[in-house]
């Protein structure tokens, strides 16, 4: 093995040396053409800085690749790569003009997208494509499937670095830690082949680092940009095998995990505040292609407080970690990769949860404006019935797959009539207690429950059915049962309650958004309540309706009962009775503007001092009651 890795090892150091030699005499002559990044709002650096940077890592590529053909042509015969070697290179000089003249004058994002497709389109004429496994059926080899698949794969990842391009060497070390990614999914893959393309590609890059970390002299631009995507597009294509898809494509895509989910997080972003420019009338924005500064980078490098290397390593250190989320699996069970779907799922939430406030707000403020909640039913009760569909299908394959060392000699057909045996009593079930017809934007407890018994007496229903009809079958059948029975409420009560837990999550980040302006700008009210009751829950709920329109904080529940402090009611703490408040520390810490009486029932010497304590503190007092009133006729 340290045989084999010698060769690479020494076509990655001549690479690095070209690109050491190239990078400075490229940055010149960059300069010269004025092809300057100038600062501005959008852009961190703070001095003029000379992009095209990636004319040297393609150049050193090129070079160390025409060594290794007429010095090592046997060995470089051997990669995968060399197969669809002529083909990448064409692509590489449509993209590598492209984005030269992006970074000199710049062109228009549809040109750049269709000199993205030309290459793409390119490297599946020469045989890099995204197949699928002939396993799952003929129609996996019609190129209607594999073209579209191959097109958006390349467009994708390509995009991907394009965008995540924004710190002093961000790009240059995701590539970097990518391809060594992908160079372990090719010893998984085939040991005995050792990836020399990415050995030169990673000298190249590594070369070039040396002038693009921070503080960086020059950038790749799109030059570079689109040249690093496009090789490691091409690099997880020609590494995957149709036997191990899933496993070889998974480890792929988690090797370019960071680029993807940015770019994911900006689709979306851009999407949503386009369709709310649209809905507002705003059409000074521009569309979904505008630019901003709400890449995962731009946040990160928010929280390091504009230290730039700080920012990029916790991008490293996050890529390192999808990629050992990736390979970890391998260890448990190579045959199959549920370990890692699951671990990639957990990660990719963890990064999502964290850095995605201005997605989850932006859709927040999609669904609460104003009409955008009343649903017409002709459209909700199919829409509960699809969901309710999918879950069954999805949990009782999953359960089938637990159990199948148990009931594995029933046949395909077999389960699928087992499926609507379970299945169809339950809908029934959910039919019968009016689960499609309930609001449950404003469910009760009543209203769950009613579902979890329906869900028990389809179960039952069901159990009967096969009983009947398979008398030998249901002893088998019984913890497949038991567990259909006990797990199928939890997702159709999330498939329900999501939308309205959500909207809670957004007013609380809202409120937390909110006291933390208040505390320099006095036109927010910080407020306090007075009472946890009725009156206090239709005062929130209020604030839950026009969450993105609020300009009160709330902090937190004054109660008299005693019983109550300490507890959590609707997000807030509930402090205890109004003596806590004499405490110094506590009102300092909490600098009340607003105190709301929400209790209805309060003695006239106890609103007194309530009274008396709000002008010691020049808070304003208010009093929120439930009130019914005659209409005169």
């Amino acid at each position: 093995m340290l045989n084999e890795l010698i060769l690479p090892l020494v076509l990655m150091a001549i690479s690095g040396a070209i690109a050491l030699v190239l990078t400075p005499m490229v940055r010149k002559w960059m300069t010269a053409l004025g092809a300057v990044d100038q600062p501005d709002a959008r852009r961190v650096n703070r001095v003029p800085i000379p992009r095209g940077g990636g004319l040297a890592v393609i150049a050193a590529f090129v070079i160390t690749l025409g060594v290794a053909y007429f010095g090592f042509y046997d060995a470089l015969t051997q990669t995968r790569f060399f197969s669809i070697l002529p083909w990448f290179l064409g692509a590489s000089l449509v993209l590598g003009v492209a984005g030269f003249i992006d970074d000199l004058r710049g062109i228009p994002a549809l040109l750049k997208l269709a000199a993205q497709l030309l290459a793409a389109g390119i490297l599946c004429y020469g045989g890099a494509r995204l197949m699928l496994p002939s396993a799952w059926g003929a129609w996996t080899t019609s190129p209607w499937i594999y073209v579209p698949l191959t097109l958006a794969w390349y467009v994708g990842i390509v995009n991907a670095f394009n965008l995540i391009d924004g710190l002093d060497g961000l790009s240059s070390g995701l590539a970097i830690i990518a391809t060594v990614g992908l160079v372990g999914v090719t010893m998984v893959v085939d040991a005995s082949v050792m990836p020399l393309l990415a050995f030169i590609f990673i000298g190249a890059v590594i070369g070039f680092l040396r002038y693009n970390y921070h503080p960086a002299t020059i950038f790749l631009g799109d030059t570079g940009s689109l040249f690093i995507g496009l090789f490691l597009a091409t690099a997880a294509l020609v590494t995957h095998r149709e036997d191990a898809f899933m496993l070889t494509m998974g480890l792929s895509v988690l090797c370019i995990g960071m680029p993807l989910i940015d770019t994911s997080l900006a689709i979306l972003r851009r999407t949503l505040r386009y369709v709310l420019r649209r809905v507002e009338g705003d059409e000074t924005q521009g569309g979904i292609m505008v630019a901003d500064r709400s890449h995962i980078h731009h946040r990160l490098l928010s929280w390091a407080k504009g230290n730039q290397r700080l920012a990029v390593w916790g991008l490293y250190a996050m890529a390192i970690a999808l990629v050992g989320v990736g390979f970890l699996s391998t260890c448990f069970r190579l045959s199959q990769v549920t370990v890692f779907l699951i671990g990639f799922i957990a990660f990719a939430t963890v990064i999502i949860r964290a850095m995605s406030d201005v997605e989850l707000w932006d859709t927040g403020r999609l669904f609460t404006r104003p009409g955008a909640r009343n649903g017409s039913r002709r459209l909700t009760v199919p829409a509960y019935v699809l969901a309710d569909v999918v879950v069954m299908i999805a949990l009782f394959a999953l359960l089938r797959w637990v159990t199948l060392s148990d009931l594995a000699n029933l046949t395909t057909q077999e389960w699928l009539q087992l499926l609507v045996w379970y299945a169809v009593p339950v809908i029934l079930g959910l039919v019968l207690v009016k689960a499609y017809t309930r609001i449950w934007g404003r469910s009760t407890r009543k209203d769950s429950f009613l579902l979890i018994a329906a869900v028990g007496l389809g179960s039952l229903v069901s159990h009967l059915l096969v009983a009947y009809a398979l008398p030998g079958l249901a002893p088998q059948m019984m913890l497949f049962h038991m567990a259909w029975a006990l797990l199928l409420p939890l997702p159709l009560l999330f498939v329900r309650l999501i939308k309205t837990a959500f909207l809670q999550w957004l007013v609380a980040a809202e409120n937390h958004r909110l006291a933390k302006r208040s505390l320099t700008d006095a036109s927010i009210a910080r407020v306090l309540f007075y009472g946890a009751g009725m009156n206090l829950r239709a005062y929130i709920t209020l604030c839950e309706v026009n969450v993105t329109r609020n300009n009160e904080a709330l902090l937190g529940i004054l109660d008299d009962n005693l019983g109550l402090r300490g507890r959590i009611y609707r997000d807030l703490p509930i402090l205890g009775p109004l003596e806590v408040l004499e405490d110094e520390a506590c009102f300092a810490s909490l600098r009340p503007t607003k105190m709301v009486v929400t209790t209805p029932t309060i003695c006239d010497q106890r609103l007194e001092e309530i009274r008396t304590f709000c002008r010691q503190h020049n808070m304003t007092l208010t009093r929120c009651v439930l009130t019914e009133n005659e209409i005169a006729l």
